[in-house]
Order: C-alpha cells, then structure tokens, then sequence
C-alpha cells in the first residue's frame, strides 16, 4: 500500500491561515456595506486581528524551530507578514469608522470592501494551491489575479475621491466630513494593496524556482 506524504506544516498554516482571512474579510464587507447598524461588529474585527496575530506567531515558531523549509525562509517569513497586513488593513479601516464618527458607507466604500472579499478569497485559493507551486499553473494564476482586482479598487478609489471632492450636496455637512471620509478610502486602498502584496511574494517564489 503506498504511504500518502504528509504535507509541510508550513502549508497547512499557510491554508488556516487564508480560511482566517476570508472569514475576516466576509465579516468587514457586512460591516462596511451596513454601516451604522453594523457598528456593533467593529469589536469583532479585533479577534479576527488576533486570531491572525496567532497564525503569525505559529509560523514563525515553527521557522525557527526548521532545519529545512518547502521555500526560502525569508520568504515564509515575508509571507506571514504581508498576510498579516491584510487583516490589519481591514481593522483599522473598521475601527475608524467608529473613531471619525462616520454617520453612513457610501457606494465606494462598498465596491472596495467587495473588492477586497474577492482578493482575500484568491488569496485564499492561491495559499490552497501553494504546496504544488512548482507543478500547478493555478497558484501563479491565482496570485494574478488579485492584482488584477487590485487594479479594479485603483479605479474605484479615484472615482470615490473624485466625487467626494467635486460633488456639491454631501450627504453629510458635518465639519470633517471630506477628511473623514479620504482618511477612510486611503486606509481601505492600504488594506486592498495589502492583498496583492502578500501574492507578490508567492509570485516571487514561483519565479525564482523557474
């Protein structure tokens, strides 16, 4: 009977790891999308910021703890960091809308966190297809992919600055109003740039082991 090979810890975390990260960012486009009756959730973003934090400190132990590793160190190492923003970027993007006391969304907003959902689900799948990396063609595809919705967010993020710069009749007249909202679209750019960032390390480690 043929012995199945156990799989590198390594991607195993990696794999819990994405699951993690899709459950936050599901949880950050309900948020978004229905604010301010969603505002009770912006507590819930902070344990999807530790459970992650969790992740980070798991792969790290076990980096230090390996002798040999399926890839380049630096690179795991990397890896778990530029995942980590991504959770990061989705917090800090929920905890200011409480701490700029926004009193709505608006559409951009919603088309960004969207966007973002669909970057973490590619991440996800990228991170389930890491482990054949040298052989699956689906792992480099899936880590284009969330450029490519990364460029999408690019376009939004200038129409939604655009608008919130030229439209005459705000919603709300409120002082900082305009501020509140650039600080809020830049930190959601920052959380989408995140995505991509951390597909471009693994697009790294595919062409290096070309």
């Amino acid at each position: 009977m043929a012995r199945i090979k156990k799989e590198d810890p390594f991607y195993t975390m990696f794999k819990e790891f994405g699951v993690d990260i899709v459950a936050c960012a599901e949880d950050y486009d309900k948020l978004v999308n229905g604010y301010p009756e969603t505002a009770s959730m912006i507590p819930l973003m902070k344990v999807h910021e530790d459970r992650c934090d969790a992740h980070v400190r798991g792969i790290m132990q076990e980096l230090y703890a390996s002798f040999v590793t399926p890839f380049d160190r630096d690179d795991i190492s990397d890896l778990a960091l530029r995942l980590d923003d991504v959770v990061d970027g989705m917090e800090a993007v929920s905890i200011r809308f409480d701490l700029f006391n926004m009193s709505g969304t608006r559409v951009e907003a919603q088309q960004m966190a969207a966007l973002t959902l669909a970057a973490c689900r590619e991440l996800r799948d990228m991170l389930d297809y890491l482990p054949n990396y040298k052989t699956d063609k689906r792992c480099m595809e899936k880590s284009i992919a969330v450029g490519q919705i990364e460029d999408q967010a690019d376009d939004v993020y200038e129409r939604a600055l655009r608008r919130l710069f030229h439209e005459e009749d705000l919603e709300d007249k409120r002082r900082g109003h305009v501020v509140g909202w650039l600080r809020l679209f830049d930190r959601m750019e920052l959380a989408i740039d995140s995505c991509d960032h951390a597909a471009g390390v693994v697009r790294n480690v595919i062409m290096k082991s070309s």
